[in-house]
This record gives structure tokens, C-alpha cells and sequence, in this order.
């Protein structure tokens, strides 16, 4: 992603805001992102997922988002956080659907995905997914 494209990055976080990461990954897409020239209606995975990792750790940086596991906070630094992320992240695409419940995106909501999103409100207080 332009880096420098703000305006670009208000309104996919403004989209996505208060959402689980299903959402933020669900407008990481080109319509969203047109700065970015992408043909066709997703971006491939691997650079999706950069972009997803760009948006999460500036958020984290922001702190406009926290990371949490099973009603905790995640500890540590946001590097530490986000390598967890990261390092647990499906390879592909295809590890992101479940087969029973023929859902996409469905890795967030399972118990092998490290976090969820816990987005903070401007008062401070924690808008848990």
C-alpha cells in the first residue's frame, strides 16, 4: 500500500472499525484501496496479508487497537504481539475456510488464531469482538 495514502487508510479502519478482523480483512480489498491497481475483485493473499499486518500493527502504534485471546489482553510488546500474529497466520487462503461451516475468513473465529481485535473508543474505553 501507498504509505502515504491516508485517506485511503481512514476509510478502510472508519469501514472496519469496531468489527472483528473478518471485517478488516474484508475491506482490504481494491475498491478500497484503489492507489494500490490491483485487477479484479481481491487482492492475492500474500499481499493482502502484508496489508492486513500493515493495518493491525499501525493501529496497535496508534493505539487505537489492542490484541486479545479468550477475554485478555495479549502482553508484551507489539512486535512480540504481532509475530504471534503473524507467525500463526494461514499460508493460504484455503486455511482460512472452514470446510464444515463453509465459511470464509472463518480462521479468526478459530481457536488456532492467536488474537482478536479489542478496539479502543476515543473515552479510552475497549470496544471488545
Amino acid at each position: 500500500m501507498n504509505k502515504d495514502n491516508q485517506e485511503e487508510y481512514n476509510e478502510v479502519v472508519n469501514f472496519s472499525n469496531l468489527q472483528s478482523f473478518n471485517g478488516l480483512w474484508a475491506y482490504i480489498a481494491p475498491n478500497m484501496l484503489p492507489s494500490l491497481k490491483f485487477m479484479g475483485d481481491k487482492i492475492p493473499f500474500p499481499e493482502r496479508k502484508e496489508l492486513f499486518f500493515y493495518f493491525v500493527k499501525r493501529l496497535l502504534k496508534e493505539g487505537r487497537l489492542k490484541l486479545a485471546k479468550n477475554g485478555r489482553l495479549l502482553e508484551g510488546s507489539i512486535e512480540d504481539q504481532i509475530k504471534l500474529f503473524y507467525e500463526a497466520f494461514p499460508k493460504t487462503e484455503d486455511e482460512m475456510f472452514d470446510k464444515q461451516k463453509l465459511m470464509d475468513d472463518y480462521w479468526f473465529f478459530d481457536d488456532s488464531c492467536p488474537a482478536e481485535a479489542v478496539w479502543v473508543n476515543e473515552d479510552g474505553s475497549l470496544e471488545w469482538t
